[in-house]
């Protein structure tokens, strides 16, 4: 198949790009923003040339007709603007970048007639509850603008689906990590932080559903070669503290932890219930929090 991948030189777009490279003709489109350092998106971009995945330059508002003439036979929604604390402070700038953005593609994928849309939304979209969590208890009731725009946005994908026969998946991420992640993640900093000799700030008690790279993107073929429609959440079903997380970190680089208040936007809990995944499309993660933080550790130090 054919695939576009938009956001493609970001942490989840590259590393689904890698994946999908191995069977298909993958096509990414990226803006390249500075959102965090743009240099990690330059290094992801360079691999994924490696890999033989055509990189293009560009921003979805203005570049996304021209990029779709290659006749994708889906894309993968996945550029945005992530994270709850900037959202606080930039609500304005989410709703452009995550919900104008997400119905520019929706009209460009009717336009080019895509047969199938996936968009990537998150589990910030249930908002304070507790777990584990299926997908029918998204009702709205939102902790942060960007939960509220990620919620925002799924409802234009059930929209277009319903109104122009669209196929369209919606995946819920639990609290994503891996090798080459994104800086402003809570394990990313810890590491880096460790590696400084630096303490480890934990805001909160919070608990969160650690989800690894490769099972996430793993879920996202199985979706795509059974083409699935809906609304699936992949996460790890293994909610941990991130205390606990950020002590183990501190106790192997020997860096004290402390607490801080809870942030603004921030819920108490991420917990999946990803039995919809599983039976739609065989969905199973596999990779155990001991082992991914290995992974990830790893990395950091041979940066």
């Amino acid at each position: 198949m054919n695939i576009g991948i938009t956001g493609g030189a970001g942490f989840i777009g590259a590393a689904l790009a890698l994946r999908l490279k191995q069977q298909h003709t993958v096509h990414v489109l990226d803006a390249f923003t500075d959102y965090y350092d743009v240099r990690l998106k330059e290094e992801r971009a360079v691999e994924l040339r490696r890999a033989g995945v055509t990189v293009t330059t560009g921003d979805v508002h203005h570049d996304l007709d021209a990029w779709m003439e290659t006749s994708f036979d889906a894309v993968f929604h996945l550029a945005a603007l992530p994270g709850v604390p900037r959202s606080l402070e930039e609500p304005h700038h989410y709703i452009r970048e995550d919900i104008d953005m997400t119905v520019t593609l929706l009209e460009a994928a009717k336009r080019h007639g895509i047969p199938h849309v996936f968009f990537a939304s998150s589990s910030s979209v249930y908002g304070e509850q507790t777990g584990p969590l299926k997908e029918d208890q998204a009702t709205g009731h939102v902790a942060s603008p960007y939960a509220a725009a990620k919620y925002s946005a799924e409802s234009f994908c059930h929209a277009y689906a319903h109104l122009y026969d669209l196929n369209v998946t919606v995946f819920r991420f639990f609290t994503v990590y891996g090798p080459a992640g994104r800086p402003d993640m809570a394990l990313y900093r810890f590491i880096e932080q460790a590696l400084r000799g630096e303490s480890l700030a934990v805001f909160g008690d919070p608990i969160r559903d650690f989800t690894y790279i490769d099972d996430i993107t793993r879920g996202m073929e199985q979706a795509l070669l059974a083409r699935a429609v809906g609304t699936y959440n992949l996460g790890a079903n293994q909610p941990v503290s991130v205390r606990t997380l950020a002590e183990r970190i501190g106790q192997r680089f020997d860096v004290p932890v402390h607490n801080q208040a809870s942030r603004l936007g921030d819920v108490t809990m991420t917990w999946s219930d990803t039995t919809a995944a599983q039976e739609a499309f065989g969905y199973q993660p596999s990779i155990e929090i001991d082992v991914g933080l290995e992974q990830v550790i790893a990395w950091h130090q041979n940066r």
